[in-house]
């Protein structure tokens, strides 16, 4: 599945929809069209190695910031839609770069990794496919609004999408062939192709009308997944060492003594977001017997948790933390620490850090002036996705 597009069709006005265009429209703490681009970085393992997205003319700019996370995590451009969907979709190819295209609807928030994976085994195969399924409702044929017929349902299915093709032929069709397409299969068929297909997914429906949006937020409701994971660090108080706490720099005389800069709050919090996703522990993957971590910025490591959690598909939705420390007096630098925190921890969604500083009470190491120990809890929670990363076809 190597050399694939992911192109996002985007650009429509919604018409049957009403208000402003669907796909920007909040499903849970995301756009529509965020839903479909999520599921294209799910597939980079896979070989999908651009996202294009079509947007209505004139929002390229304005999408800048609403696009920067995903940006950030693979190549996405953006390019302006048509007067037509199909004039829509060629301008989507044109910035494909990949051999391979999968073509989808962004009103399709629901689309899964594994019906795409299917669907490229497919095309690979047959040189194209498409997601089916079969009609099983009653048809009826209205003739301005009164039922003249009953039409028969056998044979009939049901076109979804991605709709995958190589991507240099279906540019091809599109732009050649004749007449009125409501779909890029219509246009491959009426060329005179086969056309390979796959089962679809009934979870892939399109929101076409304001109740698809309800029964998606209800399909979201009841799919949400939540974890919860719990840190602890300790670390010894040592002369001549920086003092970190939550990436910010303490002005005091004494440091946390560690192999990287010692930042017990960043440890614990990474802990436990790793925890909470079922993934191992900062010592296994930074562990201190490699040189190239020595000295490394916690507030790096905790970035680096926060950025396997999203791929496990989890993003962080709330951090608990407590510092038991006699010196130095840490209840001023509160909210520089919590603001360096959210900067790392909710960068895709917001979230709330809660912090508490308890003193030693003058007891142990830590009342002492020796040492510092820190507890955290992590909140995680899925993006509300009822169709979770897979980790086989089985």
């Amino acid at each position: 599945m190597r050399g694939w597009s992911f192109v996002i069709v985007a650009a429509g006005k919604g018409r049957r929809f009403g208000g402003p265009p669907k796909q920007f429209e909040k499903l849970g703490e995301m756009p529509l069209w965020e839903w479909s681009a999520r599921t294209a970085l799910k597939l980079k393992a896979d070989g999908v190695e651009q996202i294009v997205l079509v947007v209505p003319p004139g929002m390229e700019s304005s999408m800048e910031a609403e696009t920067a996370r995903i940006r950030s995590r693979i190549d996405l451009v953006m390019v302006p839609g048509g007067e037509r969907r199909q004039d829509s979709v060629l301008n989507g190819l044109k910035a494909a770069r990949g051999k391979r295209v999968m073509i989808h609807d962004s009103a399709r928030p629901f689309v899964s990794p594994m019906l795409c994976r299917r669907l490229v085994s497919e095309a690979v195969k047959r040189g194209s496919a498409v997601p089916l399924l079969p009609v099983t409702d009653a048809l009826k044929h209205a003739d301005q609004g009164v039922i003249v017929a009953g039409i028969p349902r056998e044979g009939l299915l049901v076109t979804q999408t991605p709709q995958a093709f190589p991507s240099e032929e279906i540019h091809r069709v599109l732009k050649e062939t004749p007449g009125h397409f409501s779909d890029e299969a219509e246009a491959w068929l009426a060329s005179g192709r086969d056309l390979g297909w796959t089962r679809g997914d009934p979870l892939n429906f399109k929101i076409t009308f304001p109740e698809d949006m309800e029964l998606a937020s209800r399909v979201l409701r009841g799919s949400s997944v939540e974890r919860t994971g719990f840190g602890f660090d300790v670390h010894r108080l040592s002369p001549g060492i920086p003092l970190f706490l939550g990436g910010l720099r303490i002005p005091f005389p004494l440091g946390l003594s560690g192999h990287s800069d010692g930042d017990l709050l960043c440890h614990a919090i990474a802990d436990a977001v790793l925890g909470a996703a079922g993934l191992p522990d900062i010592g296994t993957l930074f562990p201190a017997s490699e040189g190239r971590f020595k000295g490394i910025r916690s507030l790096d490591i905790l970035k680096e948790a926060v950025a396997m959690t999203r791929e496990k598909g989890f993003t962080v939705s709330s951090v608990n933390a407590v510092v038991n420390a006699q010196v130095p007096r840490l209840a001023s630098m509160a909210e520089g620490i919590r603001k360096n925190l959210t900067e790392v921890l909710f960068a895709d969604r917001p979230g709330t850090v809660s912090l508490t500083f308890k003193s030693g009470e003058w007891t142990g190491d830590v009342g002492n002036g020796e040492a510092m120990r820190c507890w955290a809890v992590a909140r995680l929670v899925t993006e509300g996705d009822p169709c979770p990363i897979e980790t086989s076809d089985a």
